[in-house]
């Protein structure tokens, strides 16, 4: 791997890395409303209920309103529930919309560096295709970066560039129940997860997200712990693991 090939990678990452810290700024500030709120209606004694429609202007209220009402002693474990995993479920929606990007920067910056005379339209059709599975089992942008962009996995980490992969091909899966099917896995979406934990050596299937704490039954369940946790696993699984990649894989 070149130095050029090396430094547009590593850019593309940093920036991944500073778009994570501002998502989940914001996600911390709400999940901080929540908990101020919460706390809030846990030390109130009145009558108060709220309306989730009452103060809309009139003008933009619905022919046919539906108005969902809490009492004072039903907020409290809303706020700490259904409000919280709504949070959680955008937190993972949005994280890998951010790392999808990442991925696909990397490798339309790095397609005419490898390649100068490669057209501006083919660029765009390899991006779109850029997850779209090959005969090896690995993605089109994964097989690129291993074997055109001379990608090899650093010294010291007992996962491997295929199993790491691997592993974000599961919560895009993950993903995807959430958008298309208000998280429950499909038949597909099931079988896919299995494929990529058997994938792993057998001690290490335990490092697989088909057997994630929020995961069971085919049903996505998350909470605001698993917000700290999908932070944590999006720095270092996959954003310091590729830093560290790239840079080890620039011989001397």
């Amino acid at each position: 791997m070149t130095p050029e090939i090396r430094d547009i990678a590593i850019n593309c990452l940093e920036r991944g890395t500073q778009e994570l810290v501002r998502m989940y700024t914001d996600t911390a500030l709400l999940m901080n409303a929540c908990d101020v709120a919460a706390k809030g209606y846990d030390t109130r004694t009145d009558e108060f209920e709220l309306s989730t429609t009452r103060n809309i202007p009139a003008a933009l209220k619905l022919p046919v309103e539906i108005e969902v009402v809490y009492h004072r002693d039903d907020l409290p474990k809303a706020y700490r529930g259904d409000v919280l995993q709504r949070l959680a479920e955008d937190f993972l929606i949005r994280m890998v919309s951010v790392i999808d990007d990442v991925f696909e920067d990397i490798y339309e910056k790095l397609l005419p560096v490898i390649d100068s005379e490669i057209s501006e339209k083919n660029i765009a059709k390899n991006v779109r295709s850029a997850w779209q599975q090959e005969d090896n089992g690995q993605v089109k942008l994964s097989n690129f970066l291993t074997s055109t962009a001379g990608l090899e996995s650093p010294d010291g980490r007992v996962s491997k560039i295929d199993m790491v992969f691997d592993r974000y091909y599961e919560i895009r899966e993950i993903r995807h129940a959430l958008v298309h099917s208000a998280g429950v896995l499909s038949d597909k979406n099931s079988k896919r997860i299995k494929e990529l934990s058997e994938r792993l050596p057998v001690p290490l299937r335990d490092d697989s997200l088909a057997n994630s704490d929020f995961l069971k039954d085919g049903i996505v369940n998350l909470t605001g712990h698993n917000i700290l946790a999908l932070r944590h696993w999006a720095y270092t699984t996959i954003i310091d693991y590729f830093q560290s990649a790239f840079r080890e894989s620039v011989k001397a």
